[in-house]
């Protein structure tokens, strides 16, 4: 076991953690499952209004790769299918028989990867080959392979190539995130079960991140056919990128998978039962959040389970995913795929400063310009204003000092500013996403958006290869 520690970057101690408690959410009277999550794929729709699903039923496919499906997580009605521009599909609405009329889930038999696993051979369904290719089959089939990220690009794995690892994050210093761990305690024959399908998937180790002195650990040291390392450190401490960045830096033509925690215990218990795994779990915080604890919840849940059962009224901004590197809900929305934390803090639209920064700042959360006379405290409410308007980059060194990876971000963005994208990935492109770069938003005296920047390059490169 390795330690690494991680010296640049910075922590938000933000109000609002979730308390580590877990409970059962209550059934919602229905889910939605949406496309703007996932970057890049060509959504094709199963299924039309008012068609009766089952658990595990695919709903969409992707156009791209036929295999990659998108499962019901409950058995009900398909209540509506919407299409946004040039009728790009943009959610399926489904209503959930359990919570409506008091039903139970009906499971649709589904493909399961060959091989040794835990928990014996399950009831039913079909068995894929045990070589990688039936492993990727049975996995795209039970509309799993979604919860797989691919490095560099931070995309969802397109195409064939063999992973020279995959990088299971155990850890999240995000402000106010959810903690895998936590998430996933008592889980460990699921968890087991999932590594042994990882490690079907590359020719090369299988590495989980643990926060280093970190609690609810026991089992996850535990596994085997992981190689653990621990990181110790401010965010972004604990990304992925720092990970990669540590422990095996991808060169020139190679990828990695990645993918959280949680997933791989969802991907076990697929392994372990042959059911679609219909319930995650998602820890609600932030400051305006009603009840902050961590709930076992339905997939694709409206946010209104994890808000008290109403959508919150008055000037909230709620938030799937953290506060650095989420994106904004509705009240009346829903979960995502992957989502692991819903935060929920003020929205400040009629809130104002007197004189802004020119007047001292007690007991404010700040990293810059702003003058603090102290009084720091140990939790800061925060919201969502921006503080200031947009300005053209000025090289003061911000980024960098949360930065701990190897390179020079003001560069690079000018880089992909100026469409040079040779420069670009001489510059370190293909290390970063829009997470690795988020606290460089949030520092950046300029309001710049530099998540967004990075997307832009990526893509860049994406359309030039």
């Amino acid at each position: 076991m390795t330690t690494h520690k991680i010296k640049k970057g910075l922590d938000l101690p933000l109000a609002g953690r979730a308390e580590f408690v877990l409970a059962d959410a209550t059934e919602p009277t229905e889910v939605g499952l949406e496309t703007a999550e996932f970057v890049g794929i060509k959504p094709k729709v199963l299924v039309k209004e008012g068609d009766s699903v089952q658990t595990g039923q695919p709903i969409f496919l992707n156009k791209l790769d036929r295999d990659i499906v998108w499962s019901s997580p409950v058995t009900g009605k398909v209540k509506s299918v919407e299409f946004g521009e040039r009728r790009y599909l943009r959610r399926v609405v489904i209503e959930n028989d359990a919570a409506r009329s008091g039903g139970t889930d009906s499971f649709v038999d589904l493909p399961v990867a060959a091989g040794d696993r835990e928990g014996g051979d399950r009831e039913g369904g079909d068995r894929e080959g045990g070589d990688r290719e039936g492993v990727v089959k049975a996995i795209k089939g039970a509309g799993l392979w979604p919860l797989f990220r691919q490095r560099p690009l931070g995309k969802m794995p397109m195409g064939d190539t063999v992973p020279v690892a995959i990088f299971v994050n155990g850890m999240d210093t995000a402000p106010l995130a959810a903690d895998p761990a936590f998430a996933t305690q008592g889980r460990k024959e699921d968890l087991q079960a999932g590594v042994g399908l990882l490690q079907q998937l590359t020719s090369g180790p299988v590495y989980l991140s643990l926060r280093a002195a970190g609690d609810n650990q026991s089992d996850l040291r535990g596994l085997s056919g992981v190689e653990v390392h621990d990181f110790s450190g401010p965010h972004p401490s604990g990304l992925v990128g720092t990970h990669i960045s540590e422990i095996q830096p991808l060169k020139s033509g190679e990828i990695a998978y990645v993918l959280s925690l949680v997933d791989v215990a969802r991907l076990g218990q697929w392994q372990r039962t042959g059911k679609y795994p219909a319930h995650t779990v998602v820890a609600a915080s932030g400051s305006d959040a009603p009840d902050r604890k961590y709930f076992r919840v339905r997939q694709n849940a409206t946010v209104s389970t994890l808000t008290g059962g109403n959508a919150l009224a008055g000037d909230h901004r709620i938030i799937n995913g953290n506060v650095l590197n989420g994106y904004v809900v509705a009240p009346t929305g829903y979960l995502g795929l992957c989502n692991k934390t819903l935060t929920i803090i003020p929205e400040g639209t009629d809130k104002r400063d007197l004189f802004g920064w020119a007047v001292p700042q007690f007991g404010k959360m700040t990293n810059h310009a702003s003058v603090n006379f102290g009084l720091k405290k140990k939790e800061y409410v925060v919201d969502a204003r921006l503080n200031g308007g947009h300005r053209p980059i000025v090289n003061i060194g911000s980024w960098e000092k949360v930065l701990p990876l190897d390179i020079l971000p003001t560069y690079l963005v000018r880089a992909i500013q100026a469409n040079d994208i040779e420069e670009a990935l001489k510059l370190g492109l293909l290390e970063l996403t829009e997470e690795d770069v988020a606290l460089c938003t949030f520092v950046d005296p300029c309001k710049i958006d530099v998540g967004e920047i990075i997307r832009q390059g990526l893509d860049m490169y994406e359309k030039e290869a």
